[in-house]
């Protein structure tokens, strides 16, 4: 396998920013398991992604929703069932690309921004990211997750899907208790932030940042955590 040589490979936040922009063509087949990647599945995983998928549907329908790191549009268009109009946020070009060219929908706006720089503009209905709390390391979670509060409108909710620390490790185990090495298709190798955050954790910051009802559900392979804001 090759590794090119990347001149910010020295920051695992650009590496890894690196990592999602090379991976926007291939991310949906390795997820889905089909076209380079196919192969055969696991039913017990494809079970709980579509309960995920269940429970946000089950979600009452919203004006404005926000998804962070939107990737390539996987769950936007889920998103597009319960809301009228979508902001979705990337760090990586190619994954917005990928995600309008997708979609084409007039409904989802599109903004390009590093998710560790990032600060709310606006408040929203619902703010949601799928998959993307893992790739934030523990020390910057209270800061990314104020963040994100700070973009829930007073009554609106909070949507985090992700793996759960002391679950089966889909993605695999971790170095140095925060990377991964991912290869791509074509054998390219990157560093990037991998952290299955323990989910009461996250259920308590959440409350410490004024949310209630808040429920949770944690699977093998996954977990989805949902909150209203006082």
């Amino acid at each position: 396998m090759s590794q090119r040589y990347r001149p910010d490979s020295h920051s695992l936040f650009a590496e890894q920013l690196a990592y999602y922009n090379a991976r926007a063509q291939e991310y949906d087949e390795s997820v889905q398991q089909t076209g380079r990647y196919t192969g055969p599945g696991i039913p017990e995983v494809d079970t709980e992604w579509q309960y995920v998928a269940r429970r946000l549907h089950a979600l009452p329908r919203v004006a404005h929703t926000l998804e962070l790191a939107c990737g390539t549009g996987l769950w936007t268009q889920e998103l597009l069932d319960i809301s009228d109009q979508i902001t979705a946020v990337d760090g990586a070009p190619e994954m917005l690309a990928t995600n309008q060219a997708k979609l084409n929908s007039p409904r989802v706006t599109y903004q390009q921004a590093d998710l560790f720089a990032w600060q709310p503009q606006d408040t929203y209905d619902q703010v949601f990211f799928a998959f993307w709390i893992s790739h934030v390391p523990p020390e910057r979670l209270t800061a990314f997750l104020q963040q994100a509060a700070a973009a829930v409108e007073p009554g609106g909710r909070i949507f985090i899907a992700d793996e759960p620390a002391g679950g089966k490790q889909l993605s695999g185990p971790v170095e140095n208790d925060i990377e991964q090495t991912r290869t791509l298709h074509n054998g390219e190798t990157f560093r990037i932030v991998k952290v299955y955050h323990d989910t009461q954790t996250l259920q308590r910051q959440l409350e410490a940042l004024g949310f209630t009802d808040v429920e949770l559900w944690v699977g093998d392979f996954f977990f989805w955590l949902t909150a209203t804001k006082s």
